[in-house]
């Protein structure tokens, strides 16, 4: 059942831990064992992603020892639901006071963390959606109302926002490059305050159904657009190793799917298709931010190795590149940039078998019919449409 609105709770206990959620009438018969410490205490701030399309948020061993050592240090600690409407949850903790309950140091704090877990297990939504961009700007205020201004705010979510200023619904945002992402939001004034806070990521890009799960490199990439907004917004990100697995929780608030791009290998026909192949910043034939370099060059090869194969049965056909680029920079450093990509793939090509007299190369920069508008009237850079820009496109001719 959902709580009411609330600020802070703060929890107090003693030198000795038990870690685990372990009910009460168990613990207070249990010895005492040694603190299991997280270097030294900080109020903690729990961002929970308890929705549609990702697993249900549980805390894992590294969440429940910051959070330990919080209550034995007498830290803050605080709960923060990210949903489509972020808001702070009261968490339900034991009363501090005296009497024998108050006594069990180990025990107490314990019990405590339990509930906190059990706080985090019985979320749900309110509002559709999800928007950890926002709820991390929430949890941030949170904290330093509690006067906490240099708390660890620990994000337990896929990161996919469906609205927001980070919306993955975005075409081409799940593939842009991170830098471009954490400029578009400090330029348009949407990154959250995080200066001075630790900021754990545990869980990105991990999903639940309907949501088609990630590859290892989206989800990758989803780790390094957080980790460049959060820097980039004055926080300190952190990655928790920590794959989220199982079902959503239940409930009838909507999230939008985040769409994946698809590996799907080349498939040529006897008689080359007339429309073009299109190998964009979401394909397997993607660069590195202002290199010729491929960012995985044995998906590359693999993805070109059909396109190598038809040219090398018949001398007689041929292929044209075009090279595009966002808009980005003069126009004739664009052109330039988008010619040497063209000819970096007509050198793979041509290693994989196609001779280099069937291959023309050009580049026209940003400046091609299905440029996609990339920048806000402001002149801000769009990282989404951004990474769809950045393309070679093949053409073949022949039997």
């Amino acid at each position: 059942m959902k709580r009411p609105l609330a600020g802070v709770a703060v929890l107090t206990g003693a030198a000795l831990l038990v870690v685990g959620c372990t009910p009460l009438t168990r613990v207070i018969s249990m010895q005492a064992q040694p603190v299991a410490t997280c270097g030294r205490p900080h109020a903690v701030v729990l961002i929970a992603g308890a929705h549609r399309d990702a697993p249900a948020p549980t805390l894992g061993p590294q969440v429940s020892c910051r959070l330990t050592t919080a209550i034995a240090g007498k830290k803050p600690v605080i709960l923060v639901e990210a949903s489509g409407q972020p808001e702070v949850i009261k968490v339900r903790l034991l009363p501090v006071g005296t009497g024998t309950l108050a006594q069990q140091g180990a025990p107490r704090v314990a019990e405590d963390l339990r509930r906190v877990g059990q706080d985090v297990a019985e979320l749900r939504p309110t509002a559709p959606g999800v928007d950890d961009l926002a709820a991390l700007a929430i949890a941030a205020d949170a904290a330093r109302s509690a006067g906490a201004p240099h708390a660890d705010l620990i994000l337990l979510d896929s990161g996919l926002d469906d609205r927001g200023a980070l919306d993955f619904t975005t075409p081409g945002l799940i593939a842009a490059e991170p830098a471009e992402v954490a400029h578009q939001l400090a330029a348009s004034g949407n990154d959250p305050n995080l200066h001075g806070f630790g900021v754990l990521l545990v869980g990105l890009g991990y999903t639940a159904p309907p949501q088609p799960p990630l590859a290892a490199k989206w989800r990758g990439n989803i780790s390094q657009i957080w980790t460049a907004v959060i820097r980039s917004s004055g926080g300190r990100p952190e990655l928790i190793p920590q794959p989220a697995q199982g079902g959503s929780v239940r409930t009838s608030e909507p999230v939008r799917l985040i769409p994946v791009p698809a590996d799907q290998p080349v498939r040529l026909r006897p008689r080359a298709p007339a429309a073009p192949i299109v190998f964009t910043g979401e394909s397997p034939v993607r660069f590195q931010p202002d290199s010729t370099a491929f960012v995985d060059p044995a998906a590359a090869r693999r993805a070109l190795l059909p396109i190598a194969r038809w040219l090398a049965a018949d001398r007689s056909r041929r292929a044209s590149l075009e090279g595009t680029t966002a808009d980005v920079g003069a126009m004739a450093g664009q052109v330039a940039l988008a010619s040497h990509r063209a000819q970096r793939v007509r050198d793979e090509l041509v290693t994989l078998g196609a001779h280099r007299g069937q291959i023309s190369c050009t580049g026209v920069g940003s400046d091609f019919p299905q440029f996609r508008p990339d920048r806000t009237a402001a002149g801000v850079l769009l990282a989404g449409p951004a990474a769809l820009n950045r393309s070679v496109r093949i053409t073949l001719r022949g039997r």
